[in-house]
């Protein structure tokens, strides 16, 4: 695609936050799209009136932020991503490291989400919704190697919000599910079979499409879960402070 009208002259100070938003509004109006490739630097900076440098941090920014991805060759250049699911479980997860949100934070947010999909799965699942749930919940309780159980019971929670039809609802599940994930393999995985009964039940009440009953369910499991969490999470702290103060005496 050409790049002839496309932008405005840039006029304001934070010259290179402009040009993000420039190109967020080309895509909201649908000019630019997945797949499209940009102009190269010389060329933006050009249209835009500015420097190359507010156009590479500019660049360097909507990478970041997974709108762009840049590829090598005599081909290459800055491509328009199709989105990146992804990019909200790492923003979660960075939040988590510096201390923005908690542990507590992350397993009620969860919790909450979670029964607006059980809720909304119990009017929308089809039959083959409910097979598939049923299979994985199968799939889990043979299983005997702790990393198979924790991806399968990731792959539940994944699997209802599928079934509400609804890809926001599935993006925000998959993004804290794969957090919490993260946490338990750093603080150890344990078995819970006690677990399972829970995930039927939940299945059972979906299939009968009750609402009430389901969401009573997922609280049940999601309280046990949680508790899980946090007991290993304090352990995992309770240990890291030992041994630094450990090392210190040593």
């Amino acid at each position: 695609m050409t790049s002839s009208t496309i932008f405005a002259e840039i006029k304001t100070r934070r010259v290179f936050e402009e040009i993000c938003e420039q190109i967020r509004d080309r895509l909201a109006e649908g000019t630019l799209k997945p797949g499209d490739k940009l102009p190269a630097e010389r060329e933006l900076a050009a249209e835009f009136k500015v420097g190359r440098p507010a156009v590479r941090e500019a660049l360097r920014t909507l990478e970041q932020a997974g709108v762009l991805e840049f590829q090598k060759g005599t081909k290459g250049g800055a491509f328009i991503r199709g989105g990146n699911p992804a990019m909200l479980t790492q923003s979660l997860h960075d939040l988590l490291l510096v201390g923005r949100v908690s542990v507590e934070n992350l397993a009620e947010a969860r919790s909450l989400i979670c029964g607006v999909v059980i809720e909304l799965a119990c009017v929308r699942a089809t039959e083959e919704d409910f097979l598939a749930i049923e299979e994985n919940i199968a799939s889990i309780d043979a299983s005997t190697d702790l990393y198979e159980r924790a991806e399968q019971g990731v792959l539940f929670f994944r699997l209802i919000a599928e079934s509400t039809k609804n890809e926001v609802l599935v993006i925000l599940i998959n993004a804290l599910s794969d957090i919490l994930r993260y946490i338990i393999d750093k603080t150890g995985r344990t078995a819970r079979p006690e677990l399972v009964p829970l995930r039927r039940a939940i299945l059972k009440s979906m299939r009968m499409r009750d609402p009430k009953k389901s969401k009573k369910s997922l609280e049940e499991y999601m309280d046990a879960l949680n508790r899980s969490i946090m007991r290993n999470t304090d352990s995992g702290i309770s240990k890291t402070k030992a041994a630094k103060r450990a090392a210190k005496v040593a």
